[in-house]
């Protein structure tokens, strides 16, 4: 599996994702990795009937991506890996599957967060997780689109104050 990036979006598989995203990426494959959609059977049958036929789709838990290197449909595949949280993003890089990019695209807001663009949010420990994956070589930015300005988390994150 070659991962493209890893995109942070609670929201999943939507428009943005089928219709800006893939294109741009060129992606051949889909992995969504989030604990709660793998064990719910409807919200996977929806998710799968949004993808084209052509591409390939694992939603998994996120203990269940790091297997995914193993998943010979998926080898040499261009992938793009969605995830619903800062947190879980980090969590996977963590836990060995390893990315170079990560793309921070619909983040929710939660107490005491501070709103990055207009679909991202960040608290404390979602700036300390993306600091820590930087100083990991990860590159780290916001972009809802890819037709949007990409914003490098380095040239902002110091000005963020929580």
């Amino acid at each position: 599996m070659n991962v493209l990036i890893v995109r942070v979006d609670d929201r999943f598989i939507h428009g943005q994702i089928l219709e800006s995203w893939i294109p741009h990426l060129k992606a051949q494959s889909v992995v969504v990795a989030n604990d709660a959609l793998a064990c719910d059977q409807i919200q996977k049958t929806i998710m799968s009937m949004a993808i084209p036929e052509r591409m390939k789709l694992r939603i998994v838990t996120l203990d269940d991506a790091l297997q995914l290197s193993n998943d010979r449909e998926l080898n040499g595949k261009r992938t793009l890996v969605i995830v619903s949280t800062i947190k879980d993003a980090y969590r996977l890089f963590s836990s060995g599957f390893k990315f170079n990019k990560l793309n921070i695209g619909n983040n929710r807001s939660a107490d005491s967060s501070k709103q990055l663009s207009y679909s991202v949010w960040v608290d404390r420990q979602d700036i300390d997780l993306i600091r820590t994956l930087m100083d990991n070589g990860v590159q780290v930015t916001l972009q809802s689109v890819p037709r949007e300005r990409l914003v490098d988390m380095r040239s902002i994150i110091d000005m963020v104050n929580l």
